[in-house]
């Protein structure tokens, strides 16, 4: 999907495209960090961008929709949260970032773009990747149903260096009592996490 047809479907929606909260991974991973900058890529409607910034993290969100931020924008208050209508390809940071998040950021170029955020992680900080894996198609879970867009293990720790240690790389089923899955989803969901570190 485009920026117009993502605007579109943000629009039609009434009660917001996803769950409140960020992945349950993404919560357990970022709690154990002490907090400092981040950027949320494809940050949608903000949900994981407004969570770091309620525990004291300095957020930069992006997305290419207009109407996602938008209603992040609406939803953020006062936080700490700067929000950015740009796509991945083309943006960077003006500074490398403490924790690098992205969330369901799903393309046709799936492990170069994932090399490319890598590189906005500074050095001592972490990375966090979670999207929907390829097993999720037979699995009969909801999300895009082309594997040429979706995960793998292989394909995520492939797509960095060795400036990265990785400490976790692999698949995960969220069960269908998993806050993602509403609108009575009635298959759990595979997912790919990775989190890694840049070492140097």
């Amino acid at each position: 999907m485009d920026a117009a047809q993502w605007d579109e479907r943000y629009r039609a929606s009434a009660g917001g495209v996803w769950a409140s909260q960020p992945p349950a991974v993404v919560r357990d991973i970022a709690r154990a960090l002490r907090p400092g900058t981040a950027v949320d890529v494809a940050t949608g409607d903000g949900r994981t961008a407004r969570w770091l910034a309620e525990r004291g993290w300095a957020v930069t969100g992006v997305d290419f929709s207009a109407e996602a931020l938008a209603i992040a924008a609406a939803r953020s208050g006062g936080d700490a949260v700067s929000w950015v209508r740009a796509d991945v390809h083309d943006w960077k940071p003006a500074a490398s970032a403490d924790l690098v998040v992205a969330c369901y950021l799903h393309l046709p170029d799936n492990a170069s773009a994932i090399a490319r955020i890598s590189e906005w992680v500074a050095v001592g900080g972490t990375l966090v990747v979670v999207g929907h894996d390829v097993d999720n198609i037979a699995a009969g879970g909801h999300g895009p149903s082309d594997p040429a867009i979706l995960f793998t293990p292989e394909l995520l720790r492939g797509a960095l260096d060795e400036r990265f240690r990785v400490e976790r790389c692999e698949r995960v089923t969220r069960g269908t009592a998993d806050a993602e899955l509403r609108e009575g989803h009635a298959h759990p969901a595979v997912d790919t996490v990775l989190h890694a570190v840049r070492v140097h």
